[in-house]
């Protein structure tokens, strides 16, 4: 992926070059396209015709962290089932009147069921972003691949299991059932996608957020392709950021002590770790250094263990729950609790609503600091 130029030709030094570019296609919001070559030799030389100018960045696959199946799947919620524990705060923002109510929230993941009867009432943007980078998005009533989408839009906004039911869900399918993976194109077109809904003029006055339970390990790519991926996906991040003050969460990811997925370790991001109902750090919860400024990460900690949510619906149309534990559950609920502050007050917007988060953060045990930041993302006066 390169700045956003017509490369069928390229001025390099005074005569213009033709480029071994198979194909391509633009993303203008983000000064990005898509090329493809016949072989991998022709990258170096693109890379080497464009090097003053663009960044070259492979398109490699990211997908979900693997998450832990609690229990068997329900119809029903026992009564008390759907609350949330003290700490989170999410009593007192309903007291106060607090669910998200005018806020923007994009998420990106294996889509959503719409007709879910945490859902089925209300109005879901949605698009499937399709395997086929020349075919156009999808504009359809929200599916999913999985049920995992299903489940963290629950956790983030459903009507009775979520932080944040008042939100104004953007839902992008970006990953498929069996392999649970994607790619950075996938995820380029979607975050463009995100980025012009949230720009609408109509929108464009609101807090946005975004949450995103994905990543990839940064030992399953060359060190060459993480190099160039660090410098073109950064600058994605800080787009979002700079273009539309977009705060953006991301799951730290299921490999325990020591290892972060990218994106979560960047620092333009709001990296989200995993805790139990009684504040313990999940063992499988990720946790390092920043590749990029040596600082610890994650920079918060969610309710991510056993947390039961949606996930689809059966051949009778009957809703089904499920409790799931991971960063990927986490990253729902840290965004939900980012949108009851942006509702409170709707001048918090990227940086500052962050720093709202870290500072209202619940502090956990000192000894474990490392893994779990300034603490417990929760709601409070």
């Amino acid at each position: 992926m390169l700045g956003y130029r017509d490369l069928r030709s390229c001025s390099v030094q005074g005569p213009t070059v033709a480029l071994p570019v198979k194909t391509y296609t633009s993303l203008e919001s983000f000064d990005t396209f898509v090329f493809s070559v016949d072989q991998y030799d022709d990258v170096e030389i693109v890379r080497e015709l464009v090097k003053a100018e663009y960044i070259v960045v492979p398109d490699v696959a990211l997908e979900l962290p693997s998450v832990v199946d609690e229990g068997p799947p329900r119809t029903r919620l026992s009564r008390g089932e759907s609350g949330w524990p003290i700490e989170s705060g999410v009593v007192a923002a309903r007291e106060n009147g607090l669910d998200g109510t005018g806020v923007l929230v994009g998420v990106l993941d294996t889509g959503i069921d719409a007709g879910h009867r945490e859902f089925r009432h209300r109005r879901i943007s949605y698009r499937y972003v399709p395997l086929d980078r020349r075919a156009a998005l999808r504009d359809v009533r929200g599916f999913d691949t999985k049920g995992h989408g299903t489940h963290v839009c629950g956790i983030l906004a459903g009507e009775r299991v979520g932080i944040a039911p008042g939100v104004a869900l953007h839902v992008a399918s970006v990953i498929e059932s069996e392999s649970v993976k994607t790619s950075l194109h996938r995820i380029m077109r979607a975050l463009q996608w995100i980025l012009q809904v949230f720009s609408e003029p109509e929108k464009e006055e609101k807090p946005a957020i975004l949450s995103m339970s994905l990543g990839f390990k940064e030992g399953s790519v060359s060190k060459s392709d993480v190099r160039f991926l660090t410098l073109g996906l950064r600058n994605i991040l800080r787009g979002l950021s700079e273009v539309r003050d977009v705060l953006v969460v991301v799951a730290a990811g299921n490999e325990g002590e020591g290892v972060v997925r990218i994106p979560g370790s960047y620092p333009e991001v709001l990296c989200a770790g995993a805790v139990d109902d009684g504040l313990q750090i999940a063992e499988f919860s990720g946790s390092g250094l920043s590749p990029i400024d040596k600082s610890s990460v994650p920079h918060v900690v969610g309710f991510g263990v056993d947390r039961l949510s949606s996930v689809e619906r059966d051949s009778g149309n009957r809703s089904i729950y499920k409790k799931l534990s991971g960063t990927s559950m986490a990253t729902p609920y840290v965004a939900g609790i980012a949108a009851l502050y942006a509702q409170e007050d709707p001048t918090l917007r990227g940086s500052s609503l962050r720093r709202q988060l870290v500072e209202r953060a619940l502090p956990l045990d000192a000894r474990t600091a490392s893994r779990h930041g300034s603490g417990l993302a929760r709601y409070t006066t």
